[in-house]
Order: C-alpha cells, then sequence, then structure tokens
C-alpha cells in the first residue's frame, strides 16, 4: 500500500464552491477510479496548506494509473480554478523493522 496526500489552499471567497467540489465530484470519481480519501485536515493556524487530504491505493502503479489519467487530470483542472498550491505526493510506507 502506498499513502496519497493531496493538499492546497481554497481562494478567499470559494472556499462553499471548493467543498462542494471535493465532496460531490472529486472524492466520488476517485472512490470509482481505487482511491478514497481516509482522512482530511483543516488547518487554521500556521503555515501549512490550508487543506490536506489522504488515502491509500493498492500499489504505486495503481497510484500512477490514477493521478496520471486524462479523467485526473479533468478533476485536477476544476480544482485549480478554486484552489492554490494544489499538489499529490505519493509517499512511499517505511519498511517495518
Amino acid at each position: 500500500m502506498v499513502k496519497v496526500l493531496i493538499s492546497y489552499d481554497m481562494q478567499q471567497g470559494k472556499e462553499q464552491e471548493c467543498q462542494d467540489y471535493l465532496v460531490n465530484k472529486m472524492a466520488p470519481a476517485l472512490s470509482r477510479m481505487g482511491f478514497q480519501f481516509s482522512d482530511v485536515w483543516y488547518t487554521i493556524w500556521g503555515d501549512s496548506p490550508e487543506i490536506l487530504g489522504g488515502g491509500e491505493v493498492e500499489s504505486v502503479d495503481k497510484a500512477r494509473s490514477i493521478f496520471e489519467s486524462t479523467h485526473w487530470e479533468k478533476l485536477a483542472a476544476g480544482m485549480e480554478t478554486i484552489t492554490d498550491n494544489f499538489k499529490v505526493m505519493v509517499v512511499h510506507p517505511r519498511e517495518e523493522v
């Protein structure tokens, strides 16, 4: 399993639109593609992304197939107009000792 992190800052005045897009469009589409959010964090203080969401996919290859797809590109393009600093990171788990 690999963890995928999605982070961004909501543009001022577009917070509701951003939340609606994530809940009603992006999350369901990602779920159908094999990724489901397991946690979402909202930063209220500090110099970190305002929103940090994460979930797991079965492998790096699966993450690549999701986040390099044209369907993902269309979903991400929808976020570009309502967010700043939109990023996706794939995090490899540490080897257990």
